[in-house]
């Protein structure tokens, strides 16, 4: 009798202990399925064009569990894609504070910081990215553009570069490649070499800036040239933060797309948290300054 009574004592206590300690991870397994139930929802929302439907899923499934990391994924696509980068900036944070070695998220946090001008923190993130895995394509491909439009022509080279040991090419590569040949001194071609717009047959003439996009797009065959007026109040776009005006664009065995001496030019460039903005015309091939501006940038 007294062995029975025991043993229904044990029984009793491990019943205890089974139920204190499994229940709740059957009721936390029971939230994930949810969670996860409703973030299926709004990714097929989501493919199907409705953000707004998918962004509240999202929220949905994210106070069930917190942790459901690809609601958060989901919800800095979404709001990158109706270009709400704080939103997105937030939700990619969200991200990592989960998972912080997701190389992607480090170069989508990255553009989102590229578009609200944050471009320290930008450079931070790719450099984070870069460390979990630098043989990660999208990250050079975006470095590239995200460079290039920053004005800066020989990191973006870099990118593009590092980009085609991978096997991929950007169609902005060109652009990168021809803007050195006139920003810098060791991609331009001699300065004793004398060549004349003039001598070159002129097979275009523009004079409104607002009808043309970038001037680096443009291409002909050798021995010919493309001119252009414009001013410094309304000058033509040659390419991102590069702007001329009163120039021709000639096209040599020297180089595709050069800017002829006389050319007037404006760049501006940003690294880090400083904006530099030269005026000037091109001399000798190359960026011959009237005028340089430096200024601090909020971040």
């Amino acid at each position: 009798m007294q062995r029975c009574r025991s043993l229904a004592v044990y029984s009793a206590i491990l019943l205890f202990l089974c139920v204190f300690f499994f229940a709740p991870d059957a009721h936390a397994d029971a939230q994930t399925d949810s969670a996860r139930e409703i973030y299926a929802k709004a990714r097929t929302s989501w493919e199907n064009g409705e953000w707004e439907t998918a962004l509240s899923f999202c929220d949905e499934a994210l106070k069930i569990n917190k942790r459901q990391k690809e609601a958060w994924l989901l919800k800095s696509q979404i709001y990158f894609q109706m270009k709400d980068h704080k939103m997105a900036l937030s939700s990619c944070n969200e991200y990592l504070r989960l998972d912080p070695k997701n190389v992607s998220v480090w170069v989508n946090r990255a553009s989102n910081l590229f578009e609200l001008g944050r471009y320290r923190e930008m450079q931070e993130s790719f450099q984070k990215a870069r460390e979990i895995d630098p043989d990660y394509p999208p990250l050079y491909k975006a470095m590239g553009v995200n460079h290039l439009l920053m004005g800066n022509f020989e990191d973006a080279h870099h990118a593009f570069q590092k980009l085609e040991e991978y096997g991929e090419t950007s169609v902005y590569s060109l652009w990168t490649k021809r803007m050195l040949q006139i920003t810098s001194e060791a991609y331009a071609p001699p300065a004793t070499w004398a060549a004349s717009a003039d001598s070159y047959q002129s097979v275009l003439e523009i004079t409104d800036p607002s009808k043309t996009g970038y001037l680096v797009n443009l291409t002909s065959t050798i021995g010919t040239s493309i001119r252009f007026s414009g001013s410094p109040e309304a000058p033509f776009k040659y390419a991102p933060n590069f702007e001329v005006w009163n120039g021709a664009v000639i096209f040599d065995k020297r180089g595709e797309g050069l800017l002829a001496n006389g050319t007037r030019f404006r760049y501006t460039r940003i690294s880090g948290d400083i904006k530099t903005v030269e005026e000037g015309e091109i001399s000798n091939w190359r960026l011959d300054l009237s005028t340089k501006k430096c200024f601090l940038l909020s971040q």
